[in-house]
């Protein structure tokens, strides 16, 4: 019977990030309390996991080709200025469009809503860039977006790799998140519902040009707002709701560029 790599991999990545959140993050932070920053970085090598996993796994995810292949395929695509600022751009705007329009409801100034924390903002940059924007999209939008295009269509395809992606953060959803009552029902849907369109928004890139620095920089334009954001529920319904908009009408121009080159 022919190996599923693509299960083996998910399975296998979702076993490895839960363990190290239970007993490396868990130690960290119970047994020897560290500091924010200890923290922070600690978060960081638990986002590698999908990397660490794919690399020194290799043999038993893709036993038919060489890593230096792989990632050198990864990264092959053309490099566009003007797409490499939007992909950036596309996330950040949309985090921000949310959170102006959250200030306007609740009648407060944008800025009341933006914490610059107890860590220097250059190092708040730089770790939040090393965290997840560089450490998953090896294994997701590497790997994982190939296995899955081999099966089934753009959209389908997007969306099982959203949903992967969606629900690996699962256990960070109990022990990381400030919602432990009524509104953690909320934020857990706006998580799906945002990381699967996000999904949707890379693969319109990857589509273009299969370079993974769109992707780092998409998920990076995502991930920098959080860093700073201390908004309330509401901001998360909002969020959901211009992703929701967002990304059909993303995937509608796709659909009618692709149908106009194939006439």
């Amino acid at each position: 019977m022919k190996t599923n790599y693509l299960k083996k991999y998910i399975i296998s990545s979702y076993i490895l990030v839960w363990a190290l959140i239970i007993f490396v993050a868990g130690t960290a932070s119970l047994v020897f309390h560290a500091p924010p920053v200890a923290m922070w970085i600690v978060r960081n090598l638990i986002a590698w996991s999908p990397t660490y996993l794919l690399l020194i796994g290799w043999k038993h995810f893709r036993p038919d080709e060489t890593r230096m292949v792989f990632v050198k395929r990864c990264f092959s695509g053309k490099v566009e200025l003007l797409l490499i600022l939007g992909s950036f751009a596309l996330t950040f705007g949309i985090s921000v469009l949310a959170l102006f329009i959250f200030s306007a409801i609740t009648g407060k100034p944008m800025l009341a809503y933006i914490n610059l924390g107890i860590i220097a903002l250059p190092l708040s940059i730089f770790l939040s860039f090393t965290s997840g924007p560089t450490g998953e999209e090896l294994g997701w939008r590497g790997f994982m977006r190939e296995e899955f295009n081999k099966r089934y269509g753009f959209v389908k395809s997007s969306v099982c790799q959203g949903l992967v992606w969606c629900f690996w953060h699962t256990l960070l959803w109990v022990v990381d998140s400030a919602y432990t009552d009524w509104r953690a029902i909320p934020y857990v849907i706006s998580n799906i519902v945002v990381i699967t369109c996000m999904t949707i928004l890379m693969n319109l890139f990857l589509e273009r040009h299969n370079n993974l620095i769109y992707a780092v920089l998409l998920h990076f334009g995502f991930n920098i707002i959080y860093v700073f954001l201390d908004a309330d529920i509401g901001f998360f319904v909002i969020l959901t709701v211009l992703y929701l908009i967002i990304t059909p009408i993303a995937v509608w121009m796709r659909n009618r560029l692709v149908d106009k080159n194939d006439n």
